[in-house]
């Protein structure tokens, strides 16, 4: 041993240390070190009975340094190669797998022994083979085998998939109102009450009055139906003349602007990357309509401002014109005339941003001109910046508003992340990037064919 240990210390004498003149100039450098510091030379004749060290003890302590540095390094190294390693693995699991179709006008059919999204869905761009994934997540979010990635897929082969749904939740809303009698009559047809029916025939009585300016066209005869006479007396909590202000400005508005004559090729170029568009509807049956600022690619206020109102005309067009009028004493049936908005903030940069004057006009339209529409706005992965950003428009957003927005945040608690998300959405209707099953790759081709046939039909 001891033969081994001086072939060592010479061995890192001559090829480390550069020989015995370096070594020297070391030892030389410690003792004034030492002797500045009174602490250590006590320590020094405590430990070596010196106080001041010579060639040996430098020598040796060096090699211990020396001999912690490498194995730090060595240390290191193994967990890179490791983690190289593993995303290889994982990028071949990727590759392996098969994509079907998104589902952008109507829901894929959910059922409650299908998967879920579990906290391994939020782990940033690395997928955990199926096996990990099972046994690592909590007995809450323990599922079957995964589900591959999933790709759109046009309007013509979901053609029934809304219609079941609607049926579905006709059907429940038909056995909550016999469960649940109300003191009120309630229509079987509109589940409102005839007080709530009273207040509708003021504002519609309020409406004819001025019907040769507020319903010159038969688009604006078409809006202004009974439930969209409801949603506005909803959103003023039944005062008439409040909801009739709000109506009326909404008619001028629709009257001027327009907005069932936008076309896609008005919004073209700001579809060009993705920004904005549909993806099937939530788990309460409300559209999903997700929207990723990381992908602004114009910044031009009117172009955004027409894609906003074109996405949501697109998304309610079917409802505009529907009989079903539904009052304040079921909030669930309220879902199937609404959208749920999904922000996607990851890879947002203050670059990326819109002018404040786009942001306020979003807000504007939002509530103004489409009351009662907005059932959920779900931010995923915010940046810090938004808290500050938040802080500036909340005061210009409502209460009732702001109960309806929500934060998911993939980067800090995965598990609460993975309920929220459970809470809210079918992995079949998120893209794969915000932890679900759909293949986030944009295609403008694919998505303007269901936006074509959209302007068809609406015609």
């Amino acid at each position: 041993d001891e033969i081994i240990a001086q072939k060592a210390r010479r061995l890192f004498l001559q090829h480390i240390l550069g020989g015995k003149r370096n070594l020297k100039r070391m030892t030389k450098r410690a003792a004034k070190h030492i002797e500045r510091r009174k602490w250590m030379g006590t320590w020094m004749k405590s430990w070596l009975n010196r106080k001041t060290p010579n060639e040996s003890d430098v020598l040796t302590i060096l090699m211990i340094a020396f001999a912690v540095a490498m194995a730090l390094l060595a240390l290191v190294l193994r967990r890179a190669i490791a983690k190289i390693f593993k995303n290889r693995n994982v990028s071949r699991d990727e590759e392996e797998q098969k994509t079907i179709k998104r589902d952008y006008a109507r829901s894929v059919t959910m059922r409650d022994d299908e998967d879920s999204f579990t906290m391994e869905d939020f782990v940033s761009l690395e997928k955990k083979n199926k096996k990990k994934m099972i046994n690592g997540v909590n007995n809450t979010f323990r599922v079957k085998e995964k589900s591959p990635l999933v790709k759109r897929v046009s309007i013509d082969e979901t053609e029934n998939a809304g219609t079941r749904i609607a049926k579905g939740t006709e059907s429940e809303t038909k056995n909550a109102t016999k469960q649940k009698p109300s003191s009120n009559a309630l229509s079987q047809q509109s589940l409102i009450t005839v007080e709530e029916r009273s207040k509708i025939a003021e504002l519609r009585q309020l409406v004819n009055d001025e019907k040769d300016v507020l319903l010159s066209t038969d688009a604006l005869k078409m809006y202004c139906s009974d439930a969209q006479l409801a949603r506005n007396l909803r959103a003023r909590k039944w005062d008439v003349l409040k909801a009739f202000e709000m109506l009326k400005k909404t008619l001028l508005w629709r009257k001027e602007y327009k907005p069932e004559l936008i076309t896609f090729e008005d919004i073209e170029e700001e579809l060009q990357t993705g920004k904005q568009y549909r993806s099937g509807r939530d788990r309460s049956g409300r559209r999903i309509v997700v929207m990723r600022p990381s992908r602004e690619n114009t910044r031009e206020h009117d172009g955004n401002i027409r894609l906003l109102v074109y996405t949501f005309e697109n998304a309610l067009w079917r409802t505009n014109g529907e009989r079903v009028v539904r009052g304040s004493t079921d909030i669930s049936a309220l879902a199937q005339e609404q959208i749920c908005v999904l922000i996607n903030f990851t890879k947002w940069s203050i670059k990326l941003s819109p002018p404040w004057r786009t942001s306020m006009e979003t807000l504007h339209i939002m509530q103004e001109h489409y009351p009662e529409r907005l059932g959920l706005a779900v931010c995923y992965d915010p940046p810090s910046v938004f808290s500050v950003f938040w802080k500036l428009i909340s005061p210009f957003i409502d209460v009732k508003t702001k109960s309806k927005i929500r934060f998911v945040q993939p980067r800090g608690d995965k598990e609460k992340a993975a309920r929220k998300m459970n809470e809210m959405f079918h992995p079949n209707t998120i893209d794969s990037d915000m932890g679900g099953r759909v293949d986030a790759t944009w295609d403008i081709d694919e998505y303007q064919v269901f936006l074509r046939r959209y302007d068809e039909v609406k015609r």
